[in-house]
């Protein structure tokens, strides 16, 4: 391992780059390089920014066709994109969902709705807040197929997966406090994540016992999305408004196996609320 001496100059200190590893990388003086940060704390020199070899991709699928959809999956999950989001002319049916995820069982993170179907790729696996994100988006897919009646096989299908992102979550956090890959993340944004991630899995196991005349789906399905607003804008402000929404639920008494699974769901809604506070507190520390 090569080693450098660290110089100052007034208040600014820096370090000269190996002239060889410039020339190969056709580092000249006009050339800009990206500095990122590893949990460990090491400062990493790069060429270009990773992000930029993880495109998007979003179209519109004029055929809905059963092979047609699935061909057109596979091919978008097989390119080098970070997510992609395909788009139907026509609405699907939850029978025709479950049999698209039966086929495509094997493509990890793949969430269908009723006019698209999104996903993230295993590009992304590193990242335990998108598979968070993920995780959100199934269980809100999860209530409102609920409320519609749809057949018991889909509504365990998602649970199943909810299950599985949970897992991926857990192991994209150990990999990344082993210092085996590098992350975004900081070591206690894991810590948090892997909570609400926990949390988000109860919900789920909870789900699949509830019916579609429980009021408790419409609340779901709102403090989902209240969620994924407050973890893209974590702050004071966010997490005390996610808080008031949800302490207006839980004075919920048992009465029966209806009211039973209102509870627990609202109790597990409250301990995320919990937790969005000490994590917003810890960001007012952690600078």
């Amino acid at each position: 391992m090569e080693s450098r001496k660290i110089q100052k100059s007034g208040t600014t200190f820096y370090v000269y780059l190996p002239a060889l590893w410039c020339r190969e990388q056709n580092i000249t003086t006009n050339s800009v390089v990206f500095l990122k940060q590893n949990p460990r704390g090491d400062l990493i020199i790069e060429k270009k920014k990773q992000e930029d070899d993880q495109l998007s991709l979003s179209f519109e699928l004029k055929d809905t066709n059963h092979e047609v959809i699935n061909k057109f999956i596979v091919a978008s999950y097989i390119n080098p994109v970070k997510k992609f989001e395909i788009k139907f002319n026509e609405k699907l049916n939850p029978k025709q969902i479950l049999e698209h995820k039966k086929i495509l069982s094997g493509l990890e993170l793949l969430d269908f709705e009723e006019d698209k179907v999104y996903c993230q790729t295993t590009l992304s696996l590193g990242d335990p807040d998108i598979l968070l994100f993920t995780m959100i988006r199934k269980i809100n897919s999860m209530a409102s197929f609920i409320k519609k009646g749809t057949t018991f096989e889909l509504i365990e299908r998602y649970e199943m997966e909810i299950d599985k992102c949970n897992l991926l979550v857990n192991k994209s956090i150990i990999s990344s406090l082993m210092h085996k890959k590098d992350s975004k993340l900081r070591h206690v944004e894991l810590f948090y994540i892997g909570h609400i991630s926990k949390m988000l899995e109860q919900i789920a196991d909870t789900l699949i016992n509830i019916k579609k005349s429980n009021p408790v789906l419409d609340d779901i399905l709102k403090q989902m999305k209240n969620l994924e607003i407050v973890l893209e804008n974590l702050n004071e402000k966010s997490v005390s408004s996610y808080i008031k929404s949800i302490s207006r639920l839980e004075n919920v008494k048992v009465k029966d196996s209806k009211t039973f699974y209102q509870k627990r769901v609202y109790s597990v809604l409250g301990h995320i609320g919990e937790t969005l506070a000490d994590w917003v507190i810890t960001k007012k520390i952690d600078v």
